[in-house]
């Protein structure tokens, strides 16, 4: 069995309870630096798919941007609103190119990139 796995890095989002006990003792403003800073990165597996097809390409995008939303902060138990406002961040922009170009197959990123200047326009 293929288990190839990408992994997606996004801006980190934490609940005031997940602040580690140093940044307890600094202000509130500084703690959230630097949470923000710290990358996430979440697994995707892919060895089932073939990349060299548009169906799996698009599959693969699709797994990314799943991944890239919850890097970024989003579940699939995030309302609507929130999932649209973080796939239109910095963070999920970043995350999604990265992740496309750290696969480096040809198929996913010419699909990617199409998409993108679709959204563009």
């Amino acid at each position: 069995m293929n288990n190839r796995i990408l992994v997606a890095l996004g801006c980190a989002f934490a609940l005031a309870g997940a602040v580690s006990a140093r940044a307890a003792v600094v202000s509130e403003a500084d703690a959230a630096r630097e949470i923000e800073n710290l990358p996430t990165q979440v697994a995707i597996k892919f060895g089932d798919l073939d990349l060299a097809s548009q169906q799996g390409s698009a599959a693969m995008l699709q797994r990314i941007s799943h991944a890239a939303l919850e890097a970024c902060g989003a579940s699939g138990f995030s309302v609507p609103d929130y999932r649209w406002a973080t796939k239109h961040s910095s963070c999920y922009r970043s995350s999604m190119d990265r992740a496309v170009a750290d696969l480096a197959a040809p198929t996913v990123t010419r699909l990617y990139e199409q998409r993108r200047e679709y959204a563009s326009n």
